[in-house]
């Protein structure tokens, strides 16, 4: 997975992994709380259970506030993609 940062306000972003049904599966990363700076790219390896490899149909990325923020408000974003040759 890929990750780019365009959120000025932003500094981390989470990863999951669903199934048709919005269950979160396991999987294993190095990352699964990034740090990622302004305007900043990243390349996250994720990988699932054998058992697992057919049920995954969505992998996200929710951006995460920080505390002691001086901004009044900030929005936490979830962006999800379908993965590509799952039915």
């Amino acid at each position: 997975m890929t990750l780019f940062n365009s959120r000025e306000e932003i500094s981390y972003y989470q990863i999951n992994v669903y199934d048709k049904a919005w269950k979160k599966l396991p999987f294993a990363s190095s990352d699964r709380l990034s740090r990622i700076e302004y305007l900043e790219t990243k390349k996250i390896e994720v990988y699932l259970k054998v058992e697992d490899v057919d049920k995954a149909l969505y992998i996200c990325s929710r951006s995460k506030l920080t505390m002691g923020s001086k901004q009044a408000s900030h929005v936490s974003s979830k962006i999800c993609s379908k993965l590509v040759g799952v039915q």
